[in-house]
């Protein structure tokens, strides 16, 4: 919550070292998930306000995982498209990869919840919406 960024790539990278402090990726990955946006452009913007920052499975993935890093401020990817909430996403393999995408979107087209990761000041809404989606 609250996180610090000036640009995506700050943005990304405060999402992917809660990969990284968990364990679950290494620093590269971090650099991997930058470099897909540099290539390719802002399409990781998956709703209003939100990305879902990610890279190929490979060496720098240990466990599949998804980190969430909620920004103090709204930050630009390119092309106006402002994010507050960034989503980071590791997978060990192709088949994981596409499997953590499709729980992502239909987690994501739920509107409450995207309200929730929008507009809250502090963890605990976000954690317990996530907990009543995901039956924790």
């Amino acid at each position: 919550m609250g996180a610090a960024a000036n640009n995506f790539a700050e943005a990304i990278t405060a999402a992917g070292e809660l990969l990284v402090e968990a364990g679950h990726a290494k620093p590269e990955y971090i650099r991997a998930m930058i470099q897909v946006v540099e290539e390719l452009g802002p399409y990781i913007v998956i709703a209003d306000g939100i990305a879902l920052a990610h890279a190929a499975p490979g060496d720098n993935v240990m466990k599949n995982s998804i980190a969430l890093a909620v920004l103090e401020k709204s930050v630009d990817f390119g092309s106006g498209k402002m994010v507050k909430a960034v989503f980071a996403m590791a997978a060990t393999d192709h088949d994981s990869h596409i499997e953590s995408l499709g729980d992502l979107a239909a987690l994501l087209a739920d509107a409450q919840i995207r309200t929730v990761l929008l507009t809250a000041v502090e963890s605990q809404p976000i954690e317990l919406v996530l907990a009543s989606v995901l039956g924790e």
